[in-house]
């Protein structure tokens, strides 16, 4: 047999293992899926999506929680944000249980009762930014302080509900409602947020007119720098939800999966905020190095090991008696 044979196909083997467990796990909330308001912990590569417990304060359920992040390192605590009552608190991942001494009430003068359709993100310093819909703003702040809003009021101007932050300095990225209650199309692009003027610029549509349908969205970077999202489908005949990959350059996304069990998730946390290092000057950057998963690392240790055969049966060849 061709010894090149093996070779290359234990190379397939470690390439294709590479690609395959590339998408990581994440957690969201489906606030809009019937028994709703739990967290699930999602598989983003297949969508198998397994509850984790009912966000309940002890004393209340939170009824719409639309936005989920992981605070900085070395904490990295998972926090919500809920519509209906408007406030802010951490969320333990296992159970999905809420320490209501720690939940914080936003001091903003938001719609009452929900409309807002938060999005939430830490930033590699542990601040905190989220995004209403109801007034269209960008606002900033500490978890334990005090928030502001970021430019003018309405400087968005465009209706985002999921944003989700990378490196340092802090890159926003802004994702767009997909429609309307009526069913008309509304802003189904990727956009960049300035974070000192609160203004959105759009960097590209999410596919070809009609190919992605859905209403509010949820989205979060990977620890890799890989951009996901999650969409809301739960209105448009009780459809599953919608994993997709974004292209940060263009906009462009490529569906990943669909969710199993459930529908209606509006939120998106996938890992602490990345690319977190000090700024480091273009000229004296080296090029990433990829990981494998831990399939690929044996199969590529496989390749090594038989790429060696040759040379080990040489060797013996010459020592032999």
């Amino acid at each position: 047999m061709n010894k090149k044979i093996p070779l290359a196909i234990l190379t397939a083997v470690s390439l294709f293992a590479t690609n395959a467990n590339a998408a990581p796990m994440a957690y969201s909330v489906n606030s809009d899926g019937n028994p709703g308001d739990s967290l699930f912990l999602i598989d983003l590569a297949t969508g198998a999506d397994q509850f984790r417990g009912t966000l309940f304060t002890g004393i209340e359920a939170r009824t719409d929680t639309e936005g989920l992040a992981f605070s900085a390192a070395p904490n990295s605590q998972l926090w919500g944000i809920d519509d209906a009552s408007g406030t802010l608190f951490p969320i333990n991942p296992v159970n999905g249980s809420i320490n209501w001494e720690a939940e914080i009430q936003l001091p903003l003068d938001f719609q009452s009762g929900g409309g807002n359709d938060f999005g939430m993100t830490f930033a590699c310093d542990n601040s905190l930014y989220f995004t209403s819909v109801s007034s269209q703003t960008l606002y900033h702040g500490n978890p334990g302080g005090s928030f502001v809003s970021v430019g003018s009021k309405g400087s968005l101007g465009v209706n985002i509900s999921a944003i989700s932050a990378i490196g340092n300095p802090t890159r926003l990225y802004g994702l767009g409602n997909g429609r309307y209650a009526n069913g008309a199309t509304d802003a189904p692009n990727l956009y960049s947020i300035d974070t000192t003027t609160g203004v959105a610029s759009i960097i590209g549509p999410l596919g070809a007119p009609g190919e992605f349908q859905y209403n509010e969205a949820g989205m979060g970077f990977d620890s890799n720098g890989e951009l996901w999202a999650i969409t809301d489908r739960s209105q448009i005949d009780n459809q599953k939800s919608q994993i997709l990959n974004i292209n940060v350059h263009t906009g462009a996304a490529t569906l990943a999966a669909t969710t199993v069990n459930q529908v209606g998730y509006e939120s998106l946390a996938v890992a602490p905020p990345t690319e977190c290092s000090a700024p480091v000057d273009p000229a004296d950057e080296l090029p990433r190095i990829p990981t494998l998963s831990l399939t690929g690392s044996i199969s590529a240790i496989l390749v090594l090991m038989l790429a060696g055969v040759p040379f080990l049966r040489r060797r013996y060849s010459k020592t032999k008696f």
